[in-house]
């Protein structure tokens, strides 16, 4: 009993971690360039008991959220007529560099604009930050823009990049270093849609809703029984 009921309990966790990722996704439904996360889910420790006359019984300990990755697929190009919005036909990502921690990190989200800093023009995201070039140094822009100037970079392992929020990511070890993009293009006057579905996460919400009822079934009847047990001694 109290086996079962710890088992429910680690597969509530599992599901409630569930809901908040399906939550995020919906709520990025209209982000543009937004990859979806989905839940990868793995069984906890498996034991074996007896099961009288030399049988075995294997018998687990719950489940667990195993892992969290991302879906990489592309989201529907919308036309914009807008020359500073920028969409990438392919896998890459566009660079920015933050200017005020000098990181930088990689987006799909290609809505710029220019920034007029004294005599210089550059080429930079919503929020300020400075968009890079094929040689990976700020795009400036100041002689006139040009699309075809943007970098696009790519990874040897796009699942391993970390996702930073705000429609981010960074590169990691496992990702392996950024390098130019050749084969993705740009289309200019054009945004890419967030790739949430909004069908596939309410089947998601229901199985994980689902779920996550049947295991606080199973905690209260493993808790009422264990109280009926108590009685009886």
């Amino acid at each position: 009993m109290i086996r079962g009921f710890y088992a429910a309990k680690t597969g509530m966790v599992s599901q409630q971690n569930a809901l908040n990722i399906i939550s995020n996704n919906v709520s990025n439904i209209n982000t543009i360039g937004f990859k979806p996360q989905v839940t990868a889910f793995a069984s906890l420790l498996y034991q074996n008991i007896d099961g009288g006359s030399g049988a075995q019984i294997s018998t687990g300990s719950g489940s667990k959220v195993q892992k969290i990755g991302i879906d990489f697929s592309s989201g529907e190009l919308e036309p914009t007529g807008r020359d500073l919005d920028c969409a990438i036909e392919g896998d890459g990502f566009f660079g920015v560099l933050n200017k005020t921690t000098n990181t930088i990190t990689y987006t799909r989200d290609g809505v710029f604009h220019i920034s007029v800093e004294g005599d210089q023009r550059f080429l930079v995201d919503a929020i300020g930050n400075y968009v890079l070039g094929k040689d990976g140094n700020p795009l400036n822009v100041t002689d006139g823009y040009d699309s075809e100037l943007i970098g696009v970079f790519s990874f040897p392992n796009r699942y391993g990049l970390e996702l930073l929020g705000g429609n981010q990511f960074a590169q990691t070890n496992v990702s392996g270093p950024a390098q130019v993009d050749t084969v993705s293009i740009i289309r200019e006057g054009y945004i890419e849609s967030s790739a949430t579905d909004s069908a596939t996460e309410m089947v998601k919400v229901l199985q994980a809703n689902s779920a996550f009822s049947f295991n606080s079934r199973v905690v209260q009847s493993a808790d009422e029984m264990e109280k009926t047990v108590n009685q009886l001694r």
